[in-house]
């Protein structure tokens, strides 16, 4: 099959449905998350001030009478020192290549300046040959939009033709300006999803997020980079959901500041997630955590290929 999902007969012969796959590509911290959500209208991709804060591939699902949009959320594109940065720009790489993506929608942030990072990104997104389109993105922050834009299209000579669209993801019109300028992009297409499916990623997917979101508001430093959420089991019951976790770390010091004094930072996390997992299933949710100190996992091969990432 072309694309993933399940091909659904799109409400028989009224006006064509179109529908298209639409990977979601950039820096960290560019505005990916956001934008899905600000379509979507749900916050379903986790958003933190922290870059990095995707990790792995998210796909939202937007569906109307006549159309329907996946969006794959990719990681940030971000050239680091650890095996797990490379694992994460091959996370991406394989969004736009695996996925059958239609659509590229290339996140420019214009409140920095373009370095090493922006390249990156735009030779991942010219390599892949597939239609473009640019989201010079937080344009209420910027004092010169077009001079910004220009200052891109100089740099990135390759994108100097390329259709684009200036707008500020948080901004609620951020929407409808998106949607008007990706329109000459969808072709007719099937319904792949039910209408009101929002996402295809499990709850031992967000539960993992919601973990993972809470360390990165509770603690600092280098901590939640170095910090991966492994679920070890996820019950489902009518009355509660129980999830045992592994918090794995790289150092005992990184161990003390999450569990933090008595427990208190675990506790703080786990109570916090499990309200965000209630308020997702309307289910009360009962998280246990166990901390565990796997020294160098960022740059073991095994680990990450264990959990999931691809590797190599």
């Amino acid at each position: 099959m072309h694309k993933l999902g399940i091909i659904l007969d799109p409400m028989e012969n009224k006006t064509k449905f179109k529908s298209a796959f639409i990977a979601l590509v950039g820096r960290p911290n560019s505005g990916k998350s956001t934008l899905m959500n600000t379509i979507l209208g749900e916050q379903l991709s986790v958003v933190t001030p922290l870059p990095q804060t995707t990790r792995r591939n998210l796909r939202g699902i937007y569906t109307t009478d006549n159309m329907q949009l996946i969006f794959v959320d990719t990681p940030g594109v971000h050239k680091g020192k650890h095996a797990f940065n490379e694992s994460m720009i091959k996370e991406t790489g394989g969004a736009i290549s695996r996925q059958g993506v239609d659509l590229i929608c290339y996140i420019v942030d214009m409140s920095r300046s373009f370095g090493d990072e922006e390249t990156e990104v735009s030779n991942l997104v010219k390599m892949a040959n597939l239609p473009v389109i640019i989201i010079f993105n937080k344009a209420d922050i910027v004092e010169s939009p077009e001079k910004v834009i220009k200052i891109f299209r100089e740099q990135f000579p390759d994108f100097k033709d390329t259709p684009d669209v200036k707008l500020s993801a948080v901004k609620p019109e951020a929407k409808e300006l998106f949607l008007k300028s990706i329109e000459p992009f969808i072709a007719e297409g099937p319904l792949y999803f039910p209408p009101d499916e929002l996402t295809d990623s499990n709850l031992r997917f967000f539960a993992a997020e919601y973990i993972r979101k809470q360390i990165i508001l509770n603690t600092r430093e280098e901590v939640p980079h170095a910090t991966f959420v492994e679920i070890e089991s996820y019950k489902e019951s009518e009355t509660r959901h129980e999830i045992s976790t592994t918090i794995h770390v790289e150092t005992i010091g990184q161990r003390g500041i999450v569990v933090g004094k008595g427990g208190a930072g675990i506790n703080k996390i786990k109570k916090a997630a499990e309200a965000e997992m209630k308020q997702l299933t309307g289910v009360p949710a009962k998280i246990t955590c166990h901390v565990k100190v796997s020294p160098g996992w960022r740059d073991n091969d095994a680990f990450l290929r264990s959990m999931g990432m691809p590797v190599g």
